[in-house]
């Protein structure tokens, strides 16, 4: 059997100049969106490994990790989501030095004036609302910050970015955008269609972030966003983060990611609205195994019914680097094409700190 955790792309090593790695370091600096959906992105149930991985994230610089707790195309409902729920809150309890759940941005400063690695969590769907609305306020004050409205697929919110038929906001769509609002939840279009996304966007009375998505201008993907929704998601004054996976970025499926794809995404979406709406949101999985069987698999065809192209994703691994793997590199390929320190800061979480101050309530 395949260990799709020894793949090159987890060996990689990306040079970065000592001026990058202090930068990292001296900003805010955030991953919008850490893949570690429990139990499947772990090596075991008990993942003997977490405290290592999100030990090298604080390592490199990272202030907050946006943790992804479940995914819709994994179950999702309420008592799978906090089931995973109870494992990220376990695992923090055994070294309650280290972590602090983030609510508000104050959360987020005492997090970094304590030295601690602030931690809000994120379920990519809305299965866990069972078409109660109201139960937002519940998973914001547990801790919540965003969860996507779609995952790939229809819901009784609207379509998903795989769907053809490209159905907008449903009416009890429309009543979860004014729920988000209402409670301080950061309303999310990754992997959202684009219809059912300008139509979230028109309807939200705070900024709509899409956490984890490329251009889809460069990278020609269903997963990936158009320049119209770019420029919708700035305009109401939200960030699109850009993700690390290879083979979204790049259509090739590469083995190594390379950060000159990257700037490719970030320098087009920058060059259509500022730097002032970009940002970083790796989808990095800390065990690839199961994601990589799963995308090979007839459910993986249904979740990402895209001809065939996730089983060559499967088949790779889905080669994605680590945040604090390739963050300072980037920062160096930033700077070499004439971004300034603090575009960088903006782009390495200052721009997500500012939706989250006005959202967050």
């Amino acid at each position: 059997m395949t260990d799709y955790n020894k793949i090159p792309q987890r060996f990689h090593k990306y040079d970065s100049s000592d001026r990058a790695k202090q930068l990292v370091q001296t900003s805010f600096a955030m991953d919008s969106l850490f893949s570690g959906v429990w139990p499947s992105q772990w090596s075991t149930p008990e993942a003997p490994e977490f405290h290592d991985v999100l030990g090298q994230a604080k390592a490199a610089g990272f202030n907050v990790l946006g943790a992804c707790t479940s995914a819709d195309s994994v179950g999702g409902d309420l008592h799978a989501e906090l089931r995973a729920l109870e494992f990220y809150l376990k695992k923090i309890n055994e070294h309650p030095e280290r972590y602090k759940i983030v609510r508000t941005v104050k959360d987020i400063d005492d997090a970094i004036t304590e030295d601690k690695l602030g931690l809000y969590f994120t379920h990519q769907g809305v299965k866990q609302f069972e078409e109660d609305v109201d139960r937002v306020a519940v998973f914001r004050h547990l801790g919540y910050g965003y969860c996507l409205l779609a995952y790939n697929n229809r819901n009784w919110v609207g379509d998903g970015c795989f769907e053809t038929e490209n159905a907008g906001l449903t009416g009890m769509g429309k009543l979860l955008v004014d729920a988000y609002n209402r409670y301080g939840m950061i309303l999310d279009v990754s992997h959202c269609g684009e219809k059912l996304s300008l139509d979230v966007i028109e309807r939200s009375k705070d900024p709509v972030i899409s956490s984890h998505s490329v251009a889809y201008a460069i990278a020609a993907y269903p997963r990936s966003i158009s320049d119209a929704r770019i420029k919708a998601v700035a305009a109401s004054g939200g960030v699109c983060g850009i993700n690390m996976v290879a083979g979204f970025l790049d259509l090739s499926n590469p083995d190594i990611l390379t950060t000159d794809v990257i700037f490719r995404h970030i320098d087009h979406m920058v060059s259509l609205v500022g730097i002032d709406y970009v940002g970083f949101g790796s989808d990095f999985i800390p065990d690839m195994n199961q994601t990589a069987i799963s995308l090979q698999s007839p459910l993986g065809q249904i979740v990402f019914p895209d001809d065939g192209y996730s089983i060559k994703l499967g088949a790779k691994g889905l080669p994605t680097p680590s945040p604090g793997q390739i963050v300072a590199a980037l920062v160096d390929k930033l700077l070499e094409h004439g971004y300034s320190e603090p575009d960088c800061q903006k782009f390495l979480g200052g721009n997500f700190y500012r939706v989250f101050k006005q959202v967050w309530k």
